[in-house]
């Protein structure tokens, strides 16, 4: 009787088990198989930066560099050749230049805006998609990214969109200047170092505005530090040469030094090419926008209606 309820027991057991083991094995056979597969499409969301969302078609680019004979300029043999690079070097007098070289200044003063202007003046005509301009050094403590690396991550299709894009990307603004009353300024031939900031800027303003267009001298300044920025051929071109041309007159002529007059064009710039008086954009949006830097799908999701 014991032996015939072990043999029961056994046959039981078989009975039940074999197809658990069966079961257990094809579950482990489709979940191998399908894994098989699914690695192919996890690459795309693993990408830090998103390269892939300005190809969109091929733009024409320029970078502009503001140098000084001193200054190490190798990282510009790392920029992609895509982009014309156009290197200033401000302390190389115009006569003693190449005679073939179109990227000299006719003086070396306001920093990096002589190189600026100049190159808009002398490239109007023939402007490209996007242009950028940028110190000669190959990093900077305001910068996220080195110089190449920055030039390479640019978004150009952003900046022929936005018209404007700032190079720092800051939570919130990091200097808001008040300006002076309106009317508070002076003739710019009265400019002197003596002026407060509020009075230089109101006056720079007044000066260059178009009034007839509708813009008003605000009563307050404010945009990320540094002058280094991307604008797009139309943001150049809503505003004359000869306005340009004049804006570089008055960098030449004013008994500013060199050092406040270039800072007064630094603060100005969004201003010039059309942006708000106060722009301060979202820190994680600049990151995506200008750079791509981020989890930027929903900024990118944005884009599409602008």
């Amino acid at each position: 009787m014991g032996t015939y309820s072990h043999r029961q027991l056994r046959a039981a057991f078989t009975f039940i088990v074999r197809p658990l083991i069966l079961a257990v094995a094809v579950t482990l056979l489709v979940r191998l198989l399908f894994s098989t597969r699914t690695p192919l499409k996890k690459p795309q969301k693993q990408q830090h930066h998103h390269h892939h969302h300005h190809h969109h078609h091929q733009l024409t680019k320029a970078l502009v560099i503001a140098s000084t004979s001193a200054d190490d300029t190798a990282w510009l043999s790392s920029v992609p050749s895509d982009w014309a690079v156009h290197n200033y070097i401000v302390d190389r007098p115009s006569a003693a230049a190449d005679s073939a070289a179109s990227d000299t200044v006719p003086a070396n003063k306001g920093n990096e805006a002589m190189a600026y202007l100049t190159y808009i003046i002398t490239h109007y005509d023939a402007l490209p998609d996007v242009v950028f301009f940028h110190h000669a050094h190959p990093s900077a403590w305001h910068q996220e990214l080195d110089s190449a690396a920055e030039v390479s991550a640019l978004r150009a299709q952003h900046v022929a969109r936005a018209g404007f894009a700032s190079a720092r990307c800051l939570p919130g603004c990091e200097n808001v200047m008040p300006l002076a009353p309106a009317g508070g300024g002076v003739p710019l031939e009265r400019f002197g170092g003596r002026l407060g900031r509020d009075v230089l800027l109101t006056s720079l303003l007044e000066a260059f505005l178009d009034r007839d267009a509708g813009e008003e001298v605000p009563t307050r300044l404010a945009a990320p530090c540094c002058a280094q920025f991307a604008v797009s051929r139309g943001a150049v071109r809503a505003r004359s040469r000869e306005w340009w041309a004049e804006l570089r007159g008055w960098l030449l002529e004013t008994r500013l030094d060199s050092m406040t007059s270039g800072r007064l064009l630094e603060y100005t710039w969004h201003v010039w090419f059309g942006k708000e008086a106060e722009h301060c954009p979202d820190y994680e949006a600049c990151r995506c926008h200008v750079f791509g830097i981020g989890d930027c799908e929903r900024y990118f999701e944005l884009e599409k209606t602008f």
